[in-house]
């Protein structure tokens, strides 16, 4: 029960940092400028800067999932106890929606309001399937080389896939959720977020079979 409690904390404690770090710098940003390509530069630094910190910040405690579909891609190879991932799935989903209401407040916004940004079309469904399938291979794929090499990885994926994809590579359901509530450049409309973890979850299945053929198939 004891490890348990520190898993859950620190997966609540990280997905919470986490949000705060996207929506607050999103918010800032808008204060500072009208100019969206400024908004989203600004956004995307704090984003891969946070991430790098969070994570080698956590991963000895958790592995600094802060993703339910990290967290259950870690279950189905065998890298996370099934039993543990209820309370991972739970504190990242708490986290998130702590992490926005913060945020918000920080703002002089509603703690929780529903966003009317709209991210439809296939072709952001497509590019957040290839974000999701990107992370988590990227997540496996520098697994062995350590937690500063993950962190680094994932916050300079993260960075990129601001820019690379239609979708701006959310790649995380609780965080999708999250945005949800902040009507915000960061937000997402609650119309469209059902979409993005179906998309999420399509491109995490094929991401962990491809990570079973590249990394954990014994030759």
């Amino acid at each position: 029960m004891k490890n348990k409690s520190r898993y859950f904390l620190a997966e609540l404690l990280g997905s919470c940092f986490l949000v705060m770090i996207i929506v607050g710098s999103g918010l800032m940003a808008e204060n500072l400028t009208n100019d969206v390509a400024v908004m989203l530069i600004a956004n995307t630094i704090a984003t891969g800067a946070g991430l790098f910190v969070l994570i080698t910040v956590f991963a000895d405690v958790s592995g600094a999932h802060f993703n339910p579909f990290v967290s259950i891609a870690m279950t189905i190879t065998g890298k996370l106890k099934k039993k543990l991932l209820p309370f991972y799935i739970i504190a990242q989903l708490i986290g998130c929606l702590i992490g926005v209401g913060l945020a918000n407040f920080f703002f002089e916004h509603e703690i929780y309001e529903l966003s009317t940004k709209s991210r439809d079309g296939i072709y952001i469904f497509t590019s957040e399937v290839i974000a999701t399938l990107g992370l988590i291979v990227i997540i496996f794929g520098s697994m062995k080389s350590g937690k500063i090499a993950v962190a680094a990885s994932v916050g300079l994926y993260i960075t990129a896939g601001y820019w690379f994809t239609s979708s701006t590579s959310f790649a995380n359901p609780a965080v999708a959720i999250a945005r949800t509530f902040t009507e915000s450049f960061t937000g997402i409309s609650y119309l469209n977020t059902p979409y993005y973890v179906l998309a999420e979850l399509i491109g995490m299945l094929i991401a962990v079979f491809i990570v079973k053929k590249l990394f954990l198939e014994k030759n």
